[in-house]
């Protein structure tokens, strides 16, 4: 079976269908993805890049993001390498009002058991505190 890696733009035109041209070729391939014909690959840097071009360029509301990811991984025949922390990212994207990327790094820190998240990002990263992770910024905080 052929492995195609698809980068953002591919996947923000089969999901916003704002270039028909370019839309219809993603559709097929996806659809030959759901087929068997090949395996479609990406990673999940280009979801970051994604969700936050839905958000900040095209003002797409966060439940409406989530559920577009949700769908493509869920999607047979679609495969994102380091893509086991989305549903719990997702979660956390909607649940805490983070931005994505930050969510992506709290389920990260989550599922390696690690409990002290070094940032300077008080806003977002404190909203984690009742996942089990604290924020610090200083050595003295965490010896």
């Amino acid at each position: 079976m052929k492995k195609v890696f698809f980068d953002t733009n591919f996947l923000l035109r089969f999901y916003l269908d704002d270039v028909p041209a370019q839309a219809s070729k993603a559709k097929k391939m996806v659809k030959a993805a759901k087929e068997g014909s090949i395996l479609l690959v990406t990673d999940l840097i280009v979801i970051c890049e994604m969700v936050w071009v839905m958000d900040s360029f095209y003002g797409l509301e966060k439940d409406v993001i989530s559920e577009k990811i949700t769908n493509l991984y869920r999607t047979s025949g679609v495969l994102v390498f380091n893509g086991e922390v989305l549903p719990e990212a997702l979660s956390i994207y909607l649940d805490k009002n983070i931005d994505f990327t930050d969510a992506v790094v709290a389920s990260s820190a989550l599922r390696n058991n690690i409990e002290y998240l070094a940032s300077f990002d008080k806003k977002h990263m404190n909203r984690l505190a009742d996942l089990g992770i604290k924020r610090v910024e200083a050595l003295e905080e965490i010896l």
